[in-house]
């Protein structure tokens, strides 16, 4: 083979090699900045994200007795992928929920019912994560209130009260305070709120029935009283006419109390 035949091909050698290293540059200096746009956690989207059962809205019906309520669960149209979600809460493990879980494509949104919840306060958790990789969306936590109403407690509680002299009860105020300190000191009283009171005088016979009357009337304005001397157990409390036991004596007033409680409406 002739020298210039050796020349020809080493020229085209470095031709090439010259041209790759020129095509290499021109990658590099236009594809360095080009980066891949990573794929963001999908996201997941519940609303409300605070439900009261005390407050009447079109999500929450039923009141406090049985509220059912209803959430828009929906994964976002900016998500990639479809997503398996999932609900849970802390605190009741019997909870109603249709559907309690399932699948959802980007943009789409369903309603999502719960019945049977306690009433009481706590969180409805809502987890979700990507189907092709398992990717978790951040949860979204939707905060249950339910205050229970008060209602009276239709069951009385009683107490007795002793008066020493009735007739100096009725006409002098030398006792009052005496019975003031009677109710004060009640146990089953501590910490409650009375609702209706109803004091009975004691009336040993027909003939007492007058007295046993105004017995009862006094022993309601006491207990009005209290409230001035920083008892406020019957603050709220009603009152019914007086009354009387019959075949009970003077000195004995029998008091029935039945107290607000919390509870269903």
């Amino acid at each position: 083979m002739s020298r210039s035949h050796d020349t020809v091909l080493l020229t085209g050698w470095l031709f090439a090699d010259l041209l790759l290293a020129l095509v290499c540059i021109f990658l590099v200096a236009n594809t360095g900045g080009i980066k891949l746009k990573p794929i963001l956690p999908p996201i997941l989207i519940v609303t409300p994200t605070d439900v009261d059962a005390n407050a009447t809205t079109s999500r929450c019906t039923g009141g406090t007795i049985a509220p059912q309520c209803t959430l828009t669960i929906k994964e976002s149209a900016d998500s990639t992928g479809n997503i398996t979600w999932e609900v849970s809460n802390d605190f009741s493990p019997n909870v109603d929920y249709s559907p309690n879980g399932g699948t959802l494509a980007p943009g789409q949104e369903i309603q999502l019912t719960i019945k049977n919840i306690p009433c009481r306060y706590g969180t409805l958790k809502f987890t979700a994560f990507r189907q092709s990789d398992r990717v978790e969306a951040n949860p979204v936590n939707v905060l249950w209130h339910c205050v229970p109403l008060e209602r009276l407690d239709l069951q009385p509680q009683k107490f007795i009260l002793s008066i020493s002299d009735v007739n100096a009860f009725l006409h002098s105020n030398a006792l009052d305070n005496d019975i003031r300190q009677q109710v004060i000191h009640q146990s089953m009283l501590q910490g409650k709120s009375v609702g209706l009171a109803i004091p009975y005088g004691g009336a040993p016979g027909v003939d007492q029935i007058p007295q046993a009357l105004q017995v009862s009337s006094k022993v309601q304005d006491i207990l009005k009283s209290l409230d001035q001397v920083g008892f406020h157990v019957f603050q709220r409390s009603s009152y019914y006419r007086p009354l009387y036991t019959l075949s009970q004596p003077q000195s004995e007033v029998d008091v029935d109390v039945f107290f607000f409680t919390k509870g269903s409406e």
